[in-house]
């Protein structure tokens, strides 16, 4: 039977190896996409059987916090590139560094549901608003996860509480 109170609505925080990343525009999105092989049969005339081959997974928001630790992690740039009041980035050797997220927000019947995803890489391209009468200097981040042979092979799980 429907029951209202299995309906979610609600903010999220998200956190990036512990570190709450602040105000987020438009909601955190997890996404699961697969792939498959069509098995055709001739005397079916089409697909008799769809075989998944291959699964990947992503987290993407859009960060509202343009601070230095916020967009040296969305950039994938070494933590070494971080001091004082200085981000550098382009250095030449490309990095990507791997993060445990974290994103917590409201579960059914007014509970929380905690995600923890292993190991998340920034893999979208960054498109930050540096200046704009009318809008906030956002960052797009989007993270592809890795599936973590320590953890069964898994990408991540929920709990509820």
């Amino acid at each position: 039977m429907a029951d209202q109170n299995n309906i979610i609505v609600g903010a999220a925080t998200l956190a990036i190896d512990g570190v709450d990343i602040g105000y987020t525009q438009g909601g955190v999105t997890f996404r699961k996409s697969t792939e498959y092989v069509d098995v055709d049969a001739d005397q079916l005339g089409g697909v008799a059987r769809k075989v998944p081959t291959f699964e990947r997974f992503f987290v993407s928001t859009t960060l509202l916090e343009a601070t230095r630790a916020n967009m040296q992690k969305i950039l994938n740039e070494p933590a070494s590139n971080l001091g004082g009041s200085t981000l550098a980035f382009g250095e030449g050797t490309i990095t990507s560094s791997e993060h445990v997220l974290t994103v917590v927000g409201k579960a059914p019947n007014s509970g929380t549901r905690t995600y923890t995803f292993y190991r998340a890489i920034s893999v979208d391209d960054v498109e930050h608003v540096i200046g704009a009468r009318d809008a906030p200097g956002m960052i797009p981040a989007g993270f592809e996860l890795l599936k973590d042979p320590a953890n069964k092979n898994r990408t991540g799980h929920f709990v509820d509480t």
